[in-house]
């Protein structure tokens, strides 16, 4: 098929013109020797050949001639169908001709600078030669026939046409549901991913949470001892008091306003522990919501997965990994909460230390002094 039309190539006009060959074949007179579609008689000529002929490749090309001849002259018109290179569509055109018949030898000249063909003819076959573009010279053979012969053979190759048609769109149908499909999957894949990196980046926004809430209870336990260690200082003051009253050292009344300075001094104590008190809230109150972000996108998460369970995403997290983070963010809040209030209750307990060992120590200086302090 790959040289067999070059002729139909040439052709210019579209597929109209094969009602121009039906009225030729009219005006050619009647026939004596029958083919496939009926022939005439050839003026000048020992024998009648054919008005028409036809040329049908099944399912791929066809061809109708239609000439009339006057004694070594013929002139007429070639039409020719065949399917395209996609083989949903035909290809149809007609171009005229004139010629020359010498004995059984026939030359035609194509209108339109088509160039010439050359073959043979009898009353039942016409063979034409066509040089094609790669040096060889492939024949064409016609036989008697008709417009409509020659439209029943474009019909036949139409029908492969429209098969090949609904097959290239059946083809293609599929082709985008599957690119459908594989793009579900695709999308379904990325959301995993993203699901995946978003519980991964909440276990570690929670693991730094409860990093910073050790480090606020750290430092909650520093300003208790801190107090505590103030306290320790007032009550040694307060005892210098009492020495003085008994020594009848005139600076009783002078350590005894020590003693309330190193009360303010506990009372400073608990006011730093109420601020970093303020900022493990703070962190709490961070750790709080990061784990209720961790338990929504873990849910998430698992009901992406439950749609595609055979994908395992490269950052992928497990259950385990899940539950000990949730585990170990429910001990933290639970733990800083108990470790405030503690602290809470003991820097206040300490400060109402300070401040009775200082009013204690306050009025012994004034019962030891002379006229008090």
């Amino acid at each position: 098929m790959e040289h067999r039309h070059d002729i139909v190539r040439r052709l210019m006009r579209p597929i109209a013109a094969v009602l121009l060959a039906c009225a030729c074949l009219a005006a050619c007179g009647t026939s004596s020797v029958q083919g496939k579609g009926g022939a005439v008689p050839l003026a000048g000529k020992g024998s009648p050949l054919p008005a028409s002929w036809v040329s049908f490749q099944p399912g791929t090309s066809a061809a109708l001639l239609v000439w009339t001849v006057t004694g070594d002259a013929a002139q007429g018109n070639l039409t020719a169908s065949e399917l395209d290179s996609s083989g949903t569509t035909i290809d149809t055109n007609t171009e005229s001709f004139a010629g020359v018949i010498s004995g059984s030898s026939v030359t035609l000249n194509l209108g339109d600078g088509g160039g010439s063909v050359s073959g043979t003819v009898t009353s039942g076959q016409l063979q034409l030669e066509v040089p094609d573009s790669q040096g060889t010279v492939p024949s064409e053979d016609f036989v008697p026939g008709t417009a409509g012969a020659f439209n029943s053979d474009v019909a036949t190759i139409q029908s492969i046409a429209n098969s090949n048609e609904q097959a290239a769109q059946q083809q293609q149908a599929e082709q985008q549901q599957q690119a459908a499909q594989q793009q579900a999957i695709s999308n379904e894949q990325s959301a995993i991913d993203q699901d995946a990196q978003s519980v991964g980046s909440d276990i570690s926004s929670v693991q730094s949470d409860i990093s910073a809430l050790q480090g606020d209870e750290s430092t909650l336990t520093g300003d208790v001892a801190s107090e505590k260690s103030d306290v320790q200082t007032t009550q040694q003051d307060a005892n210098t008091v009492t020495q003085d009253i008994s020594s009848n050292d005139d600076e009783a009344c002078g350590d005894a306003q020590d003693v309330g300075g190193d009360a303010e001094d506990v009372g400073g104590d608990f006011s730093d522990l109420q601020g970093d008190e303020s900022s493990l809230s703070s962190d709490l109150d961070s750790l709080k919501g990061d784990l209720g972000t961790l338990q929504s996108d873990w849910s998430s998460y698992q009901a992406e997965q439950t749609a595609l369970p055979t994908y395992v995403s490269s950052s992928a997290v497990t259950s385990a990994q899940e539950q000990v983070a949730v585990t170990q963010a429910n001990q933290a809040e639970s733990q800083s909460s108990a470790e405030e209030a503690q602290a809470t209750s003991e820097g206040r307990a300490l400060v109402a230390q300070a401040n009775q060992i200082a009013a204690s120590a306050m009025a012994t200086a004034n019962r030891g002094t002379q006229g008090g302090c």
